[in-house]
């Protein structure tokens, strides 16, 4: 890599920035709740969708830990859905055995991380379980692209604490935090993360949800490919 790069390392998200988090969970919810002989619909997704949500938000924030969220998620749903079930752990258990097994990509990811590592240093950081981040990961073709893949499951830390990125930063080659821009979907797990420990951030929003400018923002794109174009140039 050239001395003159911008960025020389990406420390890039996995759900929703190169998995499609939202297929993967209706797929692993519908053969969690068929195996258990529950109804699965579309209502009831969207109703796991937004108390899994909730309660991530609440897990970044540190106000639950991992394995209250593991279990509340189905026990919240189960109250809303499923009167009469009342085994939650063992539906939890379930989700997540099901989830490692899906790794179904946003269009045009695998294509652009290949590129992308042929320019940057690529880490994988991200909030997911092991069991379900590792299986998912074995499962993809681009799994030599990235020199590492941080687990919060397996550090003890979590996005958006600034320990979690220390000790990602303490484990990468490149020292110069100012050649490492973090990429991902979240505002409040990825882009405050880096602002947390003085990164360039990079918003993935396919959707153009976010505008721009943004105070946790320095970037923002549809697809990783944008990041060719972008994080390469040439510094004046």
């Amino acid at each position: 890599m050239g001395d003159r790069m911008k960025y020389t390392t990406l420390l890039v998200d996995a759900d929703e920035t190169l998995f499609d988090f939202r297929k993967c969970e209706a797929n692993a919810l519908k053969n969690a709740l068929t195996f258990y002989g529950l109804e699965y619909n579309e209502d009831i997704n969207k109703k796991f969708t937004s108390i899994n949500s909730a309660l991530w938000r609440k897990f970044e924030m540190s106000r639950i830990t991992r394995s209250e969220l593991r279990v509340r998620r189905f026990s919240e749903l189960i109250e809303k859905c499923f009167d009469g079930f009342t085994d939650a752990e063992k539906l939890a258990f379930k989700y997540i055995d099901e989830l490692s097994y899906q790794a179904i990509l946003i269009p045009g990811t695998a294509g652009a991380v290949k590129k992308l590592s042929e320019l940057y240093d690529i880490y994988i950081i991200t909030n997911g379980l092991t069991k379900v981040q590792r299986g998912r990961f074995s499962r993809t073709e681009f799994t030599g692209y990235f020199k590492d893949i941080f687990i919060s499951d397996e550090i003890g830390m979590n996005k958006p604490d600034k320990k979690f990125f220390d000790y990602v930063l303490s484990k990468i080659d490149e020292k110069d935090r100012s050649k490492i821009l973090v990429v991902g979907d979240s505002l409040t797990s990825d882009m405050q993360g880096g602002r947390n420990a003085g990164l360039d951030t990079c918003l993935f929003d396919p959707y153009d949800n976010v505008s721009m400018p943004h105070p946790l923002c320095d970037h923002k794109i549809k697809s990783l490919a944008e990041i060719i174009s972008f994080a390469s140039e040439e510094e004046k």
